[in-house]
């Protein structure tokens, strides 16, 4: 008998059968393609390990796959903008034919051309003396979009966990230059929230700014209670188990089924906790812990220290009361803490709490 698959996966960007839809992928697929739309930059924001780069992932594929689009992902620590220029000049209607000849400072040009008839490729290539930047960077990154709009293309520009550098930094103000002159280009990025409003105080990316923010949130129970019960092939109320485990947290989501899926026959929930925990706190919890400031780390400590999150009870615990709307603004920026419940707080991260009590001090 052949031995089943796992349908669970901790690769960031893939979801596989275990996808869970959250509606957010297919609003920005749908507002990219409608020509009533006029939404070209959308931003995917959430906690680590909520599933940003999934959502991202099926947008990239599904424009991947349509005829009139180009679609170029592009990774944050590189020269995105000379990538980008790259990717689009291996595109057979981008005119890559190169003129060799050389430009003095003064503007003189030396050199030979050559005349050649026949159906063989001319290859010609091209040098600079004293001033390289005779053709910018925006220039020839303008003048290839264009001509792909010409071609009846879109382009699709992506960049996963964005972080702000001058490479970024000039690719989103060259973008947004392109759209004042009305070029079909698109923007998508994801990104800790911090990351992301580190760009607010650029000048000249008030357009990224302003753009539509997606929030990844906890998944639906239902839902995974649901892909539980299919994929694990267990009852209603071991789903419900399971489930209730995860707290929502697509990351736990993951992990909790394939560590279900590969546990022994007669073992239980109970069993595979351990190794759940050690997982989750090694590739998780301690990257999102060290993500944050000493002020935001009491109150985190303070709030387990209550009985359900209430906000007086923790002002009390702080060594700075005063601070405590700071604090708390910025954690839930961070999407670590849910505030939606006037005068409580409350963190969705399973097994968060003995994380804190071993890590946290």
């Amino acid at each position: 008998m052949a031995k089943k698959t796992d349908p669970f996966t901790r690769t960031p960007g893939i979801a596989g059968k275990a996808y869970i839809d959250n509606g957010i992928a297919d609003e920005i697929i749908t507002n990219f393609c409608s020509e009533d739309s006029a939404k070209y930059v959308y931003k995917i924001t959430g906690l680590r390990g909520s599933g940003k780069s999934v959502e991202y992932s099926r947008v990239i594929r599904t424009l991947n796959e349509k005829k009139d689009w180009l679609v170029y992902p592009l990774s944050s620590s590189g020269d995105v903008v000379k990538t980008l220029i790259s990717k689009l000049g291996m595109e057979k209607f981008i005119d890559s034919r190169k003129k060799e000849f050389a430009v003095s400072s003064n503007g003189s040009i030396d050199g030979t051309i050559f005349l050649a008839s026949g159906s063989q490729s001319v290859n010609i290539s091209k040098s600079y003396t004293d001033n390289d930047l005779f053709y910018s960077d925006e220039a020839t990154l303008t003048q290839m979009i264009k001509t792909a709009n010409k071609k009846k293309y879109k382009v699709l520009v992506g960049i996963d966990d964005i972080s702000k550098t001058p490479e970024t930094i000039k690719l989103l103000s060259i973008i947004g230059s392109m759209f004042l002159e009305g070029l079909q280009i698109y923007l998508l990025v994801t990104g800790l929230s911090e990351n992301i409003e580190d760009f607010s105080n650029e000048k000249n990316l008030s357009f990224f700014k302003r753009a539509d923010s997606k929030e990844i949130k906890t998944l639906n129970k239902f839902d995974i209670t649901y892909m539980y019960e299919k994929l694990l092939e267990v009852d209603a109320a071991e789903a419900r188990k399971i489930e209730a485990l995860s707290k929502g947290y697509a990351y736990a989501y993951q992990v909790l089924g394939s560590l279900y899926f590969g546990k022994k026959e007669n073992e239980s929930l109970e069993d595979i906790i351990p190794d759940f925990e050690r997982i989750m706190f090694k590739d998780s919890y301690d990257l999102i812990w060290k993500s944050l400031t000493n002020g935001e780390k009491e109150l985190v400590r303070c709030l387990y220290k209550t009985s359900d999150g209430k906000a007086e009870d923790i002002k009390k615990l702080m060594t700075n009361p005063n601070s405590y709307p700071v604090f708390r603004n910025r954690l839930i920026n961070k999407h670590l803490i849910d505030g939606d419940t006037r005068g409580y707080l409350k963190i969705q991260l399973p097994l968060f709490d003995k994380f804190i009590e071993i890590w946290g001090e």
